[in-house]
């Protein structure tokens, strides 16, 4: 009977879901959604919406509520967000942000990828930003169609 040598590598652990991995940026999520509203009405709103829905729902349900807040700010940041409003965030949040801002990835798109592991949510930051670049132009700048030879 063959024997199998014992692995000396410990097992990689589960990457957790994006819901979980938002917990530690939650404070920082909150200041740049609250930075984000255009009026001192809007951030009033958006403080009384917050201690409201910790108060009366609970933590999880306030991360979701602040994930959909921070996504709906983006969408209305009409040039584009001001990459130094992003400093403090982490780096794949701040990509799913600015995607969302640029209209590359819907809002929706994103509400889905909390239920989702970090792995994948990576993976799919960096396939949607493959999918956003243009093709480049042929070098000689000629079409295909015309550098066909025409048939005697």
């Amino acid at each position: 009977m063959p024997r199998s040598l014992a692995s000396f590598h410990p097992p990689r652990a589960a990457e957790p879901l994006l819901r979980d991995w938002l917990q530690p940026s939650r404070d920082v999520l909150f200041r740049w959604t609250m930075a984000m509203a255009t009026s001192e009405a809007g951030r009033r709103a958006v403080a009384e919406m917050a201690v409201s829905i910790q108060r009366l729902r609970g933590p999880q349900e306030f991360g979701l509520w602040l994930y959909s807040a921070a996504l709906q700010a983006a969408l209305h940041q009409d040039g584009g967000l001001p990459e130094g409003s992003l400093t403090g965030l982490p780096p794949e949040l701040r990509a799913l942000l600015r995607l969302v801002a640029r209209r590359e990835l819907r809002r929706e798109e994103a509400m889905a990828l909390l239920a989702q592991r970090m792995d994948f949510v990576r993976g799919r930051l960096v396939q949607t930003r493959l999918a956003c670049q243009t093709a480049p132009a042929p070098l000689d700048g000629l079409s295909r169609q015309d550098n066909v030879v025409p048939s005697v």
